[in-house]
């Protein structure tokens, strides 16, 4: 690692300091967002738990500014807008007179990344379970310590983005980046509860009925057809072995979610 020259600052973004941000990933396909409204719910939701109340029309705004900039790259880009609590100065609490609405509003983007076929490998996570009903920035930096316990560890896991990521009770949890879902005995499942984020795509699934939340074990990795990964980058796709055992990905338990996702707004072919 190169040491670069310090920086002396008399602020700090709260961000970068304790992790205190929220964001959203999602895909602009022709100047619109699939879902967009469950995106900004999901956003809000997690502000509002730092104690952020943003406006409906302040969030939506964001939003459309994310947008428009994005379609001026293209007509299918990544984006990750996030939202942090702003500059603030020395200490853990916010002042009195510091905490305002005054947040800071990032907004990255890229073309969206191909995929390269998933080939997962089972991890445990090795931290408690905790409720994810958004994108705390704090989640992925956790994320980011357990990649490096897995690397030290036995299990030796060489390419992270394929871990596939199960608790200390034998059931399974989702990707790094991404929910799962298993398909068995003719259903597709999906785990939901403590230590899953709530996904868009996913939920979007749930309400159409297309899978069934329940708890998922690993066991069923021995003898599940397919498995499927979602989130809203990639929407859904199949991937192509789970511990070196093949999968199916001939698309045919796959055709439902295509059916349901065709012709949405926001989503692309695939």
């Amino acid at each position: 690692m190169r040491m670069n020259e310090i920086k002396i600052v008399e602020q700090l973004d709260r961000g970068l300091a304790y992790a205190e941000a929220c964001f959203e990933t999602f895909r602009v396909f022709d100047g619109c967002v699939f879902q967009q409204a469950e995106h900004q719910q999901r956003l809000q939701y997690g502000l509002k738990s730092y104690g952020f109340s943003c406006a409906d029309e302040d969030v939506n705004s964001w939003f459309e500014q994310a947008m428009s900039a994005a379609s001026i790259q293209g007509n299918d880009i990544l984006v990750r807008l996030t939202v942090s609590a702003g500059d603030a100065d020395w200490g853990l609490l916010h002042k009195a007179d510091e905490r305002s609405s005054d947040v800071h509003v990032q907004v990255q983007m890229i073309l969206p990344i191909k995929p390269i076929p998933a080939h997962l490998k089972t991890v445990r996570w090795p931290f408690p379970l905790r409720e994810k009903k958004a994108k705390y920035t704090s989640d992925y930096a956790e994320s980011l310590r357990a990649i490096q316990q897995w690397r030290c560890s036995e299990e030796k896991l060489d390419a992270p983005m394929q871990a596939l990521i199960c608790a200390s009770d034998g059931n399974l949890l989702s990707t790094l980046t991404g929910n799962i879902m298993i398909y068995r005995h003719g259903q597709w499942h999906t785990p939901v509860g403590d230590g899953i984020l709530s996904g868009v795509i996913q939920q979007f699934l749930l309400r159409n009925k297309l899978l069934v939340a329940c708890e998922c074990p690993v066991l069923w990795l021995d003898d599940c057809e397919a498995i499927a990964l979602s989130n809203s980058g990639i929407f859904v796709r199949a991937a192509h072995s789970v511990n070196s055992r093949a999968l199916d990905v001939s698309g045919s338990s796959f055709s439902i979610f295509v059916d349901a996702l065709k012709g949405c707004k926001g989503v692309p072919e695939f």
